[in-house]
């Protein structure tokens, strides 16, 4: 199964376990995402959610809908849990700031090791 099919599956799983309809998850997204309420805007982005769900769509447009979806309270208060963190694109800096920290003292220990060959 390709990445693309195991995240909509999961997206249609949660929606089905919080007992709700497609268009009412993509409405939820929608508010998630954008700050107004253009109905016309809304029920575009329902359709394009929906049809999302059935073709072959960006694994990464599809994490961001996870990750819309792991915010929102009934979500929250589901207690299902997404089984592997989505990625959003970044480190976060504490990560970061650890991972610079190790490899500084792996270069480090690496020369130390050299001279003494």
């Amino acid at each position: 199964m390709e990445k693309h099919e195991e995240l909509q599956n999961k997206i249609k799983t949660i929606i089905k376990e919080l007992g709700l309809s497609q268009k009412e998850m993509a409405k939820r997204v929608y508010c998630e995402r954008f700050e107004d309420d253009d109905t016309e805007e809304i029920n575009k982005f329902v359709e394009t959610f929906r049809q999302n769900l059935k073709r072959k769509a960006k694994s990464e447009l599809l994490e961001s809908y996870l990750a819309n979806i792991a915010n929102l309270r009934e979500f929250k208060n589901s207690g299902l849990a997404l089984s592997r963190p989505v990625e959003l694109g970044f480190i976060p800096s504490d990560i970061r700031k650890a991972l610079k920290g190790i490899s500084k003292e792996l270069i480090n220990s690496m020369e130390s090791e050299d001279h003494k060959l």
